[in-house]
């Protein structure tokens, strides 16, 4: 399979096959099957979807965003002093999931880093309309292992108190998405 073979990942709809997707993490698996669609009609989450051209009904993987407030005291002191603020918005990566077949073993597109970039361009194209502070994961180790080096490799850094959840702050998105040419210089 070639990036040539992908439709451009768009918002879910119930039209997309939910029940087919299967990522070998239960929780993913069942999140896309049985809530996805309810959270993005209740605008609970906006769920985002990877397909494939020649079956557009197909899902290859998907992510969902959310909003998230966090308290600055769990972040890097470092960090927190420079905010003023005891609490700031975010935004949730609550899910990333690639489908079996299409997993790094199986598949040399890297396709959870293509969700990835997707979701941090989205994350800070909404925040230049409404402001998120950085772009927060709550890491799953589960059936198929603990991602926490994923993101760690992407530059995400863990909170003070909880090592399972990670946040990647917007001016490092925004350097990311310009060295990969996705925005300008100029806002």
């Amino acid at each position: 399979m070639e990036f040539a073979d992908l439709r451009p990942i768009e918002p879910i709809t119930r039209e997309h096959d939910r029940k087919a997707f299967t990522s070998g993490v239960k929780n993913l698996d069942s999140y896309l099957r049985d809530r996805a669609i309810s959270d993005t009609e209740k605008n609970l989450s906006r769920v985002f979807v990877l397909t494939l051209k020649e079956k557009p009904n197909t899902i290859v993987g998907y992510y969902s965003l959310s909003s998230l407030q966090i308290p600055t005291d769990r972040l890097p002191e470092a960090l927190s002093k420079k905010l003023n603020y005891k609490i700031v918005g975010t935004t949730l990566l609550g899910k990333l999931a690639v489908g079996e077949e299409w997993q790094r073993e199986k598949c040399k597109l890297k396709l959870g880093e293509h969700l990835l970039l997707h979701a941090m361009l989205s994350t800070w194209i909404a925040a230049q309309s409404v402001a998120s502070w950085a772009l927060v994961v709550d890491v799953l180790a589960a059936e198929k292992g603990d991602p926490t080096d994923f993101y760690v490799k992407k530059g995400f850094l863990a909170f003070q108190d909880n090592a399972a959840r990670l946040f990647l702050p917007m001016s490092t998105i925004e350097d990311v998405l310009r060295k990969a040419d996705l925005i300008g210089t100029i806002r």
